[in-house]
């Protein structure tokens, strides 16, 4: 039964959205930042992001997940629970390794991390529908994003920095050891139990068709793939970019990964009042405008990447404006979600999600190898202008799903 939440539950939530991407923070940020100061090539190094693809082909385990139910443990906990330790266990034996003798065994363990980290988040997208009230879920995607920010900055950023200052080793362990706090928290954590009519009976396929069977729905489509792809773009080029222009790797952490996600990470926060006012399609617009303005202020830099102060302003804009988009989005897609089935529905609509912003982070890094970042940053901006058209469609697609 649920029950109210409780900052106990809060803080759950948060340590564990953290510590999610915690390990893909450093692997496809910091991990990045090492290997092209190393003489790594833009066109290899969009392989890397290529780690987060197991987030956009979770679908196809999640009814798994959704089915096989641990009665005493408690169904997506104990599942939390499993995909949890075995994070812990592959960053302590990458902590053990060497980057420069063993690359290669490093890159296999961090696609094995990539794989139970993705594993975790299906679990605990199904256990935060499962515990909150659907007004709730508002401040529990809220909070989805500020962990989620919170893990980059300190996986992407602090990653950065403690390894310019003390080495693979001591940083991996440190990181190790954050993974572990969230897996301590989830172990004394009793799950509400389920009614019998919200169980699985089959592990279920057909619904990846049906569920986009209305109009409503495949608008809902459009809309979850094109949005994504300005910012995701952003996002990749940002870091290569500063690499190009001299930036030393402490500087990028603490301009890019720390300044741009805490702004990202206090916005996350002030989304459910923006909402509430202004509505969800307002604040869909106005984020989608914001990120196009964003992705082009990044030709400033090329100018002015000398200025420090606008550097770190042109970074803080583009994630003041990705926040709200993002919470609004995991929301919807919660709301647009069965309770029978919470860890499948949702999965197909947020690997729809990532696998957007996964690609055109990827390309866009790979691509600017090719035609150069100018021309890739005037691209992703134009397509941006496709994701407010159609995000001005977003009440038609919860009105069709009322009917």
């Amino acid at each position: 039964m649920k029950k109210k939440l409780t900052w106990n539950t809060l803080f759950l939530l948060f340590s564990l959205y953290t510590t999610q991407f915690l390990g893909l923070g450093f692997f496809i940020e910091a991990f990045i930042g090492i290997l092209r100061q190393n003489g790594v090539s833009l066109e290899n190094l969009g392989f890397i992001y290529m780690l987060g693809l197991f987030w956009v082909f979770r679908f196809l385990w999640a009814p798994f997940i959704d089915k096989i139910y641990f009665k005493k443990i408690g169904h997506y906990r104990a599942w939390i629970l499993i995909f949890q330790s075995l994070m812990v266990l592959t960053l302590f034996f990458i902590a053990l390794l060497h980057i420069d003798r063993n690359l290669l065994l490093i890159i296999v363990l961090s696609i094995f991390f990539a794989f139970f980290a993705a594993s975790q988040n299906i679990a605990l997208d199904a256990f935060a529908i499962k515990i909150t009230f659907k007004k709730e879920r508002s401040l529990i995607n809220g909070i989805k994003a500020a962990g989620g920010l919170i893990g980059m900055i300190l996986g992407g950023g602090f990653g950065l920095i403690l390894y310019s200052k003390v080495g693979w080793h001591s940083t991996m362990f440190v990181m190790t050891i954050f993974t572990a706090i969230s897996l301590i928290h989830i172990f004394f954590y009793t799950e509400p139990k389920m009614k019998h009519a919200n169980f699985v009976e089959k592990v279920d396929y057909k619904q990846y068709l049906t569920f986009w069977k209305t109009k409503e729905k495949k608008l809902w489509f459009i809309l979850l793939f094109l949005y994504p792809i300005t910012i995701s773009s952003a996002f990749g080029i940002t870091t290569p970019l500063l690499v190009d222009l001299n930036w030393s790797l402490d500087k990028i952490g603490f301009a890019v990964h720390i300044v741009g996600y805490g702004i990202g990470f206090l916005a996350s926060f002030a989304t459910s009042f923006l909402i509430n006012k202004f509505g969800r399609k307002i604040i869909l617009i106005v984020a989608a405008i914001g990120q196009i303005i964003g992705i082009l202020m990044l030709f400033l830099i090329f100018k002015y990447h000398e200025n420090e102060f606008l550097v770190m302003f042109v970074v803080g804009f583009i994630f003041l404006f990705y926040t709200p988009s993002q919470v609004l989005m995991t929301t919807l897609m919660m709301d647009l979600s069965s309770n029978k089935s919470p860890a499948s529905q949702f999965a197909i609509q947020h690997s729809i999600y990532m696998f957007s912003g996964i690609f055109f982070s990827s390309m866009s890094v790979s691509l600017s190898g090719i035609l150069g970042y100018e021309k890739i940053i005037l691209i992703c901006a134009f397509i941006g202008l496709f994701s407010i058209y159609f995000s001005t469609k977003i009440e038609t697609i919860i009105k069709g799903e009322k009917r």
